[in-house]
């Protein structure tokens, strides 16, 4: 697999105090990266390491292949773009100008046909006239990512782009970010709202406290999160043999407890394991959302 960036034991310190520490994240090509952390967890901190807005204490990373010392990471960021904390815009344009200003300070050549060509793509085509400090929240998110389009990058970092949004917003946001993601662009997106994380997101990062606690792929957290029952006994290995005799072979096995995935009715269950003399220490039904496996890991509340 190919990995556009890597961290290796990552750090970072103020005063005193790690806000990130010892992180050790992949982000595939072409994927989009649910980053998902509790304010304060080190989420926007990362993003303005890999965008050399500020300097690791320690560790390092790399993108694109190109280690974050070197002094070829310049022109490497070219390829990417980021929105950290909120859009950059100029209230008292309009969508249109803000994308001319942004060109004549980048030193990108502009024209009506390029500006028409990246306002289609985020649906701001008829905006007129309108400055955008009379946008809604989510037409702003939309014209700031039709700025990071300016460079043609093949890397997005946003930090919580849906925070404030109303539910059209959200899914014009998420339909925008699905398309985009087909086009070729890698995201990291960080995010508070997980029922909308699930919907674009093919890997997750969780973080809390500075330290990254998993990666993982969206199938294998669906298969985490899906219905299940959970058992616990004192032999681990009689109960997966036993459970294997009586027909339930979708198991995930660790060394404390089997999960059963296969359709089959928890009384139903104990009534065949006491009928081969197996008696559950602990029985439990499971299924999660991205939200609940995050608490879990955490063991706390959701901090907005």
């Amino acid at each position: 697999m190919d990995y556009i960036v890597q961290t290796k034991d990552l750090c970072k310190k103020y005063s005193g105090k790690f806000a990130v520490d010892n992180v050790n994240m992949n982000i595939p090509q072409g994927s989009v990266y649910g980053f998902v952390g509790e304010n304060g967890s080190g989420k926007t901190t990362i993003i303005r390491l890999l965008m050399g807005l500020a300097l690791p204490t320690s560790g390092q990373y790399s993108l694109f292949g190109e280690d974050s010392k070197s002094k070829k990471i310049y022109k490497i960021r070219k390829n990417i773009s980021a929105i950290v904390e909120a859009p950059s815009l100029v209230p008292s344009m309009t969508a249109k100008q803000n994308l001319k200003y942004a060109c004549m300070y980048y030193g990108i050549k502009y024209t009506d046909k390029f500006a028409n060509e990246i306002l289609g793509q985020v649906g701001l085509t008829d905006t007129g006239n309108k400055t955008s400090r009379n946008f809604s929240l989510g037409m702003r998110q939309r014209l700031g990512i039709a700025l990071l389009l300016l460079n043609k990058p093949t890397l997005m970092l946003l930090d919580e782009p849906m925070n404030g949004l109303d539910p059209t917003g959200v899914a014009e946001l998420r339909d925008l970010i699905i398309n985009l993601n087909k086009q070729g662009i890698t995201f990291l997106i960080s995010s508070h709202i997980l029922s909308e994380l699930e919907k674009v997101a093919t890997h997750y990062a969780f973080i809390s406290h500075g330290k990254l606690l998993k990666e993982i792929s969206s199938e294998d957290l669906v298969s985490e999160c899906k219905k299940g029952i959970d058992l616990r006994y004192h032999d681990i290995r009689k109960l997966e043999k036993t459970l294997k005799e009586i027909g339930l072979n979708d198991l995930k096995v660790t060394p404390n407890s089997i999960r059963i995935y296969d359709e089959i009715k928890p009384l139903d269950l104990l009534t065949k394991l006491n009928k081969k003399d197996i008696e559950i220490t602990d029985i439990r039904t499971t299924e999660m959302s991205v939200e609940e496996y995050y608490l879990s890991m955490i063991g706390g509340t959701k901090n907005d």
